[in-house]
């Protein structure tokens, strides 16, 4: 779902047009998984307390690309892309990690 949140987001700013998009990261598929529970496995438990905040950053960059759009600021809306696409792998590492710790234990 990460990804596809990604992928939307990538077809706005090349497009220029606003479609929906989940800006709030408790209800996206991800969120809904987030919040509703809490690893047993100790090692990945600071890894996944910071996955929240980060989680919650990535959203917001969904909201800077609507307002940069909405504003015909078409080059900001690219630059706050790539940084949302170049933040998205700090994510994903960490989700790595995460299931690297989970398949050792």
């Amino acid at each position: 779902s990460h990804r596809t949140w990604l992928s939307n987001l990538k077809k706005m700013v090349d497009a220029q047009n606003i479609t929906p998009l989940q800006l709030d990261s408790s209800k996206c598929g991800f969120g809904h998984f987030y919040y509703a529970m809490t690893p047993g496995i100790p090692e990945v438990l600071p890894i996944w307390d910071k996955l929240g905040t980060k989680h919650k950053k990535f959203h917001q960059y969904g909201a800077s690309v609507i307002q940069a759009l909405q504003n015909e600021e078409y080059n900001r809306a690219a630059q706050i892309y790539r940084d949302a696409e170049s933040y998205s792998k700090e994510l994903i590492a960490d989700m790595q990690k995460i299931q690297q710790s989970a398949e050792r234990n």
